[in-house]
């Protein structure tokens, strides 16, 4: 980065273009995966708390060149990472998912079936967790769409005066996706734990007394 217009240059043909269409693919991809996972009442399973994690997998590999660490690189993609695992984390909170224990779980409809089914928490999320997602994955867009269209020698300048990296700026959206995914699945399954360790002590007593009766 030798001057504002040279930065501005860079991020037009160079990482900035390439920053632009994988964000785009990987961030869509991404919330689809969640959004079909979680909406509505699912049980909270293996399955469903690792799905995001192993589309992550196969996904950053294709979008993932290297780890810059000069200059305030480290910095940006740490906060990144960071901002990313409080966004996961508030996605599932209480106000926005709430988290149920049932003994007799079935996936499938009827749920009068005489096949019996299995203990299991299950979570419940509507429109507001939708929201929370869409929102965060509309900003992460709109600010690609930004540094390549509308900014790119503002964000060239503010980049060269903190000695960052356009690889850094790349990596931090990466690291941010990234984490939010897998915070989501880390505080899911805790809440899930959690639900059915309270629950399973309550159903054991109920039980018991029922047989004693």
């Amino acid at each position: 980065m030798t001057s504002p217009e040279a930065d501005g240059r860079t991020g037009h043909r160079g990482e900035g273009g390439g920053m632009t269409a994988n964000i785009v693919i990987m961030q869509l991809v991404i919330l689809a995966v969640v959004l079909e996972s979680d909406l509505g009442r699912r049980k909270i399973g293996w399955f469903r708390v690792g799905r995001p994690i192993i589309g992550v997998a196969l996904i950053v590999p294709f979008f993932f060149t290297s780890l810059p660490t000069g200059g305030n690189d480290l910095l940006l993609q740490g906060v990144s990472a960071l901002a990313g695992a409080a966004l996961g984390l508030f996605s599932v909170c209480p106000l926005l998912v709430s988290v149920d224990y049932h003994p007799d779980w079935r996936w499938r409809w009827p749920r009068t079936s005489p096949t019996p089914g299995r203990p299991a928490a299950v979570s419940r999320s509507g429109p507001g967790y939708a929201a929370v997602w869409i929102a965060v994955t509309t900003a992460r867009l709109g600010f690609a769409y930004g540094a390549q269209h509308i900014f790119p020698v503002g964000l060239g300048v503010f980049m060269a005066t903190h000695h960052l990296s356009g690889t850094a700026l790349a990596n931090g959206f990466i690291f941010l996706s990234v984490s939010m995914s897998l915070f989501r699945s880390l505080g899911l399954w805790a809440r899930g734990r959690a639900c059915r360790a309270q629950a399973v002590p309550v159903v054991g007593a109920a039980h018991t007394m029922g047989v004693a009766r």
